[in-house]
């Protein structure tokens, strides 16, 4: 796991965040979108030490229970994933933006699948290969350099299809659900972790527009949508709904009472110390001592405050409801 002295050491890729800003002012959403994922690659350069740093190898959030520790419940949601898309020994398994494929590994090591991680970012593919050679089941691991746009693989390659909070990067939701549809066997699986707005989202409140805006800088995130824009567009693109479901919310009334966004609020402990706000206070005090001492690169300071605009947004996308990471969706590929 990256330490702060290992943070920002893509730092050659730091100055090149100049449109950053300007692609998430855009207010011409096709533009935003022209843009959105070439911006979303220097994004990743970018933080990706502070996500190894801040959350371990798996970049996305779970509930919890009562005594769960933090990484018992980050698994947890990975096998539930497989489990849902019946991922066995043999099968051939697309993990789609798979970052440095912390699920990957979890999820070849609890079901036994071949799992290829697709990844369109040079350095988070260099960290894949480095992370899945020390696993223990390498032999199942594979991982190749590409867009989810377009999928370098034969059409009915996989069969199974998975994305854990992944494909809110695409520009085109609809495009994207297709591109893994061409790419998935007849009879074939997806699942998927989607980033969605809730029904308690407000178009007209200035409140929601702002936290709504903040996700959107904050995780390079060209626009996020409604849940039901979500079974929308998996129809569209030819998929048989099986479940899709509010997993935050489905999960407080079973008890959870541990909110998914707990690790990024004020309170703090040795489990989620590094996710908190007093753990970010800490953080941003140590990069901003290293870039002026010269031994982080230029933009790191930057980076990081970055990844606080997006910490206070999303505590906010929690707590008010409009929000949830954690949209499940269980599709299928007709068999004919």
């Amino acid at each position: 796991m990256a330490s702060v002295g290992d943070v920002g050491k893509k730092g050659k890729t730091i100055s090149d965040m100049d449109g950053y800003d300007q692609t998430f002012a855009q207010k011409d959403l096709d533009k935003r979108a022209e843009d959105a994922q070439s911006v979303t690659v220097k994004f990743y350069n970018l933080i990706t030490d502070f996500y190894e740093y801040g959350w371990g190898e798996s970049f996305h959030f779970a509930t919890r229970y009562a005594g769960e520790a933090f990484d018992a419940s980050i698994a947890r949601h990975e096998h539930y994933l497989a489990a849902k898309i019946g991922l066995k020994p043999g099968d051939k398994v697309l993990d789609v933006g798979c970052g440095v494929m912390g699920p990957g590994r979890e999820i070849a090591r609890f079901s036994g699948a071949n799992v290829c991680g697709l990844n369109l970012n040079e350095y988070q593919v260099e960290r894949c290969n480095i992370l899945n050679g020390k696993s223990a089941v390498s032999r199942l691991l594979s991982v190749k350099q590409g867009d989810f746009m377009n999928i370098p693989a034969e059409d009915n390659t996989y069969d199974k299809i998975y994305a854990i909070e992944a494909l809110c990067h695409a520009p085109d939701r609809v495009a994207v659900y297709k591109e893994i549809y061409s790419k998935l066997k007849p009879g074939g699986m997806v699942g998927f972790y989607e980033w969605v707005l809730t029904d308690k989202y407000d178009p007209q409140s200035v409140e929601h527009q702002k936290i709504k805006r903040a996700i959107e800088y904050g995780n390079s995130i060209c626009e996020l949508g409604l849940w039901k824009d979500v079974d929308r567009d998996l129809k569209e693109a030819g998929f048989i709904a099986k479940e899709t479901v509010n997993l935050a919310a489905e999960a407080m009334r079973n008890g959870n009472d541990i909110t998914w966004y707990s690790g990024l609020e004020g309170g703090c402990s040795l489990a989620n110390i590094r996710q908190s706000r007093v753990g970010r206070l800490f953080t941003h005090a140590m990069v901003t001592v290293m870039e002026t001492l010269r031994l982080a690169p230029s933009g790191t300071v930057r980076a990081h405050n970055i990844l606080v605009t997006a910490a206070k947004a999303l505590v906010a996308g929690g707590t008010t409801g409009i929000f949830t990471p954690m949209y499940l969706v269980v599709a299928t590929k007709p068999a004919n």
